[in-house]
């Protein structure tokens, strides 16, 4: 079977991040790896953050329940299965945050990080997914002899996209545009839906 892997948010969901800025008024809580590359850093602040302004993760997951997927998600979801592909959310989102949109989404298999609180709630550190990046799930799928879509939006998918068979770019900021030239971009993932159409009329 294909397999897509598919990043979370700005692909198929916003930023969950900066939703939680605008709700709680802190600014920095607004920061992605858009601005901050280093996953490692902007988690510790992020987890700072929270603390410092006395935020449990229970607080976060009620801010975050009335988020819904962006529109066409659910039907680029739909499409792929169509299309016979198994589809991977390979996300450096928290599955503690993201369970809710998951299930929006028809339940596909999830490869994220865990959120690890204290008997307070308070999070506390970060359970990483065991990987060295997003393309070693590429790399795996490729070593099997599979055929490999994959979707992202920022500089830590770009490995990802690279590796694959076939890859596009939604959304990507400006700077990361610039250090991508040779992938396809596109505006949202609706865009990519007619080329899945076209995809299996060419192969009926």
């Amino acid at each position: 079977m294909k397999l897509a892997c598919i990043d979370l948010e700005g692909v198929l969901v916003p930023e969950l991040w900066p939703i939680i800025a605008e709700r709680t008024g802190i600014d920095s809580l607004a920061l992605t790896t858009r601005e901050v590359p280093d996953y490692d850093l902007l988690m510790r602040n992020r987890i700072a953050l929270l603390r410092d302004n006395g935020l449990r993760l229970s607080c976060v997951s009620r801010i975050l329940s009335h988020v819904e997927p962006v529109p066409g998600a659910r039907q680029f979801l739909d499409e792929l299965s169509f299309n016979e592909y198994e589809i991977n959310i390979i996300s450096d989102c928290f599955l503690e945050l993201a369970n809710p949109l998951f299930d929006l989404l028809g339940g596909p298999t999830a490869m994220c990080h865990r959120l690890n609180v204290d008997r307070f709630g308070f999070v506390t550190d970060c359970s990483f997914y065991k990987r060295a990046g997003k393309e070693d799930h590429v790399a795996q799928a490729l070593s099997e002899g599979r055929y490999v879509l994959a979707v992202g939006d920022a500089f830590n998918d770009l490995a990802m996209l690279r590796m694959a068979n076939k890859s596009y770019l939604v959304s990507p900021s400006a700077a990361t545009r610039a250090a991508a030239p040779d992938i396809k971009t596109v505006a949202s993932v609706d865009e990519i839906i007619p080329l899945l159409v076209h995809e299996r009329a060419a192969l009926e």
